[in-house]
């Protein structure tokens, strides 16, 4: 599973079971958005980063 990070807080940046983290793609018009950790404001793709999360 790809994870979306904030960098500024090293949190997830939406909901674990969100479609947009399964699929891998952020849609543009999905920017700004709110982070599910910190609550602040994301405006831009350079604040993210993808960590890919393995389950067993």
């Amino acid at each position: 599973m790809i994870v979306v990070i904030h960098r500024a807080c090293s949190g997830p940046a939406l909901e674990p079971d969100d479609a947009v983290a399964e699929s891998c793609a952020l849609p543009v018009t999905a920017l700004p958005f709110t982070c599910f950790t910190c609550l602040d404001e994301i405006v831009d793709e350079s604040e993210l980063r993808l960590s890919e999360e393995i389950r067993m």
